[in-house]
């Protein structure tokens, strides 16, 4: 059914104000999205790749060779504190549990000996040199039983094996599985973490950054994302570069974490300089030039207002202008501009 849209606004030399209703506005096809406020001269973009930080982070390693053998859990999992999260075969760990049930039976007897010869020398039986003898004996017993069982805390392994050499691997605290083994029959190195439990909220962000540019980015700085919204701050910049890729790189501690930001994957950022003012970040499409001038259009209560900007930098998918006539999450029309442009020239539609 075909519907006239009448002549709602007149543009005069101070642009005037369009209103139209909810149904007039979805009949021409008019879409918005929301501003976005950020600082200027924001440096970038950057690309930086999400890693969870060591702070409270988790390492397992191995002295020898092992083999895993199940998986209950892979990396991005969540896990609590005692839960499962593979199984290895590993012969060292299988030696190392008998060797520590012989020394804990041989502390036993020696205590009980240190224990009689205490008495002893307490008599006068024995010299003060033999009765510490026994003592001295009992404390390098007891520093390798600790040494034994700094192995499977750092295997993360139950010092119980199943089936012959088979041991499982449990979690020693909350936290994410920022590295996990990927599939059965894996080898797993000595010496080299092959599992690493993460704290969840401890989140990092690799940023590189051109050499000509690392003078300008400094500890303390804000990072914002491509929208503009501030999601950490620089916590250490290098002072080398890496000949590889030719940059540097600064280290963002994340803030604000995006649920959609994942380890091991990367995103634009941009980092703020000393001197800054506020800019207001729109998307590339919602600027169109009228009667030579730059203007948006964004929504009011009753329809729209033909703003004009103060463009400050163009991007690639945005456009960042002048702070000043916009407020927070104001809208702006991304679909459905040139009939807007058409109401103020005095054009009609169908």
């Amino acid at each position: 059914m075909k519907w006239s849209l009448l002549l709602l606004s007149i543009a005069t030399a101070a642009i005037a104000q369009i209103t139209m209703n909810n149904e007039q506005i979805k009949r021409i096809g008019i879409k918005l999205d929301t501003v976005h406020l950020i600082k200027s001269e924001a440096m970038g973009p950057f690309i930086g790749l999400f890693e969870y930080s060591d702070k409270g982070s988790k390492n397992y390693t191995l002295s020898s060779e092992a083999t895993v053998v199940e998986l209950m859990k892979q990396t991005g999992d969540r896990v609590k504190k005692g839960e499962a999260i593979c199984k290895i075969a590993s012969s060292e760990l299988l030696a190392s549990r008998y060797e520590l049930i012989d020394i804990r039976n041989r502390l036993k007897l020696a205590q009980e000996y240190a224990k009689k010869d205490a008495g002893l020398y307490k008599d006068g039986v024995i010299s003060q040199r033999e009765s510490q003898k026994s003592t001295l004996e009992v404390m390098s017993l007891q520093a390798k039983v600790g040494e034994i069982q700094n192995r499977f805390i750092f295997s993360g392994a139950d010092m119980a094996p199943k089936d012959g050499m088979i041991f499982t691997i449990r979690a020693h605290q909350d936290g994410i599985l920022a590295h996990a083994p990927i599939k059965t029959g894996e080898k797993i190195d000595p010496f080299v973490p092959y599992l690493k439990i993460a704290n969840a909220s401890a989140f990092s962000a690799y940023i590189k950054i051109p050499p000509k540019m690392i003078g300008s980015v400094h500890k303390g700085a804000d990072v914002m994302d491509k929208t503009g919204a501030q999601v950490g701050k620089v916590s250490a910049v290098s002072s080398s570069v890496d000949m590889m890729n030719n940059s540097a790189t600064a280290v963002a501690t994340i803030t604000k974490a995006n649920e959609d930001y994942r380890a091991g994957t990367s995103s634009e950022f941009f980092i703020a300089s000393s001197k800054m003012e506020n800019w207001m970040l729109l998307p590339r499409v919602s600027v169109t030039k009228y009667k030579g001038q730059d203007i948006c259009f964004v929504k009011t209560a009753t329809g729209f207002e033909p703003k004009t900007v103060a463009i400050q930098k163009i991007y690639k998918e945005h456009i960042a202008v002048k702070a000043e006539g916009f407020a927070p999450h104001d809208q702006v029309v991304t679909e459905g501009i040139i009939n807007l442009k058409g109401i103020l020239s005095g054009m009609g539609f169908e």
